[in-house]
């Protein structure tokens, strides 16, 4: 009997020690931070939080703000990585300022472009025409978000070409792409800030302007950033970033569905799916 009630006792504490004890710690998220309003940044960033939430059961956790305050926060450690580092020319500010903070992963999507656009019918074909037909323009340049790196180096195009007579407009990204369609239903002069990848190419007779000064630099990349800390936090998730690819052809092809009112979920979970290989090589562990 009193081994009995010993055994039964023993059991009943260790019962609740197993209660007591914590339970096993789930994974910590994966903080990305992106730009919403750039449509490549918001393709890359959904498909990369996807793979890594249904592949590597990792949760992710998605921030949205300007180009700025992303680098800022993924080199205080606020945010583990962006996925949406033009460079070499592009971001090269931001680069710059934060890379001793930093990892670079490499490129996610090659063959970018920077600079400014004008619809084929507009006689021009280089920047150093701009000036002499800024009234055409009606003064401007229309651009896009404060603080983006093409912006940046749109004023210093202003002024390395001498285009004093016009006036960076600041607006967004959907902002511009309204005022070109409007511009170019109507036959109107515009020129607009403009990459690849980007869907306004499918979508409207445009042509890039020369730039023989490289303000906007060469055709570059889009780069994986990380803060050091998730290299010994996530191991996993760094090895499936540093080989994670998304064409350029790809990515303007899904803004092409997008544009045509394709929800976004669904357009992602297409490329994924249509990639299975791919993903499974890059998630293999």
């Amino acid at each position: 009997m009193m081994m009995h009630r010993r055994n039964f006792l023993a059991g009943v504490a260790l019962a609740a020690s197993a209660l007591a004890a914590p339970a096993l710690a789930a994974p910590a998220p994966l903080r990305l931070t992106y730009v919403q309003a750039w449509p490549s940044s918001n393709l890359t960033t959904h498909i990369a939080a996807s793979i890594i939430r249904q592949k590597l059961h990792v949760p992710v956790t998605l921030t949205t703000t300007s180009a700025g305050p992303m680098w800022a926060a993924v080199a205080s450690g606020r945010a583990d990585a962006l996925l949406t580092a033009w460079l070499p020319t592009t971001h090269a500010t931001y680069w710059a300022r934060y890379k001793d903070k930093l990892v670079d992963l490499g490129p996610i999507t090659t063959g970018t472009w920077l600079g400014l656009a004008v619809p084929k019918y507009v006689p021009i074909d280089s920047l150093t025409q701009l000036d002499a037909e800024h009234a055409k323009f009606g003064n401007r340049i229309v651009g896009i978000e404060a603080g983006a790196g093409l912006m940046i180096n749109t004023h210093k195009a202003i002024s390395a070409y001498g285009m004093h007579d016009m006036h960076l407009l600041t607006s967004s990204t959907a902002a511009m792409q309204a005022q070109l369609a409007r511009a170019v239903a109507h036959k109107q002069w515009i020129v607009v800030t403009a990459w690849k990848p980007l869907g306004i190419w499918s979508r409207f007779p445009l042509k890039p302007l020369a730039d023989p000064k490289h303000v906007y630099g060469v055709s570059g990349h889009i780069d994986a950033i990380v803060n050091p800390a998730l290299e010994k936090r996530s191991p996993q998730v760094v090895a499936f970033l540093r080989q994670f690819k998304l064409p350029l052809d790809d990515i303007q092809a899904m803004m092409v569905q997008l544009d045509k009112g394709e929800p976004l979920a669904k357009v992602t979970a297409g490329w994924i799916d249509a990639h299975a290989t791919e993903v499974a090589h890059w998630t293999q562990q």
